[in-house]
């Protein structure tokens, strides 16, 4: 009796122990740096939306450990998307997300599907934009979409990452003006602006915040925004829907995770995005990038995929990117 009173007095202390060293093993989380994997090249929307993120994190004093973006181009995102597979229940890593994993999901180019993965937080939709060279011959929208009736397939057209936003807009914009044009994709938007400018395209799709610069410079001339309404940091720059288009698209910014990842850990982030989303130094990189702050839990921002997800799937059947289907 008294070695199996021993036995369960023993049994109940290390239960006690354990039951007190989880919590602060939690609680201390992180513990060590922490990586945010990036799909796109250096430079693009995504690759200085992940950035700066990390420095507010820090600067704010909201995160104390060193967080280190690491970009993984290829594969329309799906290298990118593939590694957090292989990254399963590890807390110590995450990724950002915008249309181009999306899409790398829907057409089947990725070792995980929506359903494995962990939503964090959504945190910014960034307006797409349709641009061509300053010096182009094209001074507004409806110049260029006459022109490319009278000549079907005369026109280049540079778009980022294959199933992106600047490629789904692409076709988005061909689909309901009618035209045909040639598209070409890049390993992001940096690399398709690069082409712009180079004179290798006529014109463009992409981010606003990747693009003001070279606006404001005047090396770049914006054609229309694909919004509801005009918006306040391009206010002469009409919509496409003002000259008869009806497109609207825009790009969701936030993070996810891999499956598996720890409850306390999505917890973690989803409070730190949240109280970043509050300071002055994140709002007022929004609108220095021309963004729209729009934060979401991970709950809710799983409710926005979907429909988010929806509407995207039925352009990448359309684009053929199921053919990458493994």
């Amino acid at each position: 009796m008294k070695n199996k009173a021993l036995f369960y007095s023993v049994t109940l202390i290390f239960m006690v122990i354990a039951v007190t060293i989880v919590p602060e093993a939690k609680a201390a989380y992180p513990e060590k740096p922490i990586e945010i994997v990036v799909h796109s090249a250096p430079g693009g929307g995504s690759d200085l939306f992940a950035r700066q993120v990390a420095m507010l994190l820090e600067k704010e004093g909201i995160v104390k450990q060193k967080i280190n973006v690491v970009n993984r181009t290829g594969g329309g995102a799906a290298v990118a998307v593939n590694y957090l597979a292989s990254k399963k229940g590890d807390p110590y890593v995450f990724m950002n997300v915008t249309t181009s994993p999306i899409s790398a999901l829907l057409r089947g180019a990725t070792q995980i599907k929506f359903e494995d993965i962990t939503l964090i937080a959504m945190l910014v939709e960034d307006v797409s934009l349709v641009f061509t060279r300053y010096d182009s011959p094209f001074k507004d929208m409806k110049s260029f979409i006459a022109e490319a009736k009278k000549f079907p397939d005369k026109f280049n057209v540079a778009v980022g990452t294959a199933g992106g936003t600047e490629h789904v807009s692409a076709y988005r914009l061909a689909k309901a003006a009618d035209l045909k044009y040639n598209m070409t994709t890049f390993k992001g938007g940096g690399e398709a602006a690069v082409a712009l400018l180079g004179g290798h395209v006529d014109i463009s799709f992409g981010n606003i915040n990747e693009q003001m610069g070279q606006i404001e410079a005047k090396k770049v001339r914006p054609l229309a925004v694909m919004t509801e309404k005009r918006i306040s940091y391009l206010p002469d720059v009409p919509t496409l829907k003002e000259i008869g288009i009806n497109v609207v698209f825009s790009q969701v910014r936030g993070f996810w995770a891999p499956q598996d990842f720890p409850s306390y850990a999505v917890k973690f982030w989803e409070d730190a995005f949240e109280k970043l989303s509050k300071t002055k130094g994140f709002r007022d990189q929004v609108n220095a990038t021309q963004g729209v702050l729009d934060f979401r839990k991970h709950e809710e921002f799983r409710k926005y995929l979907i429909k988010y997800m929806a509407d995207l799937d039925q352009d990448v059947k359309a684009l053929e990117l199921y053919k990458e289907k493994k």
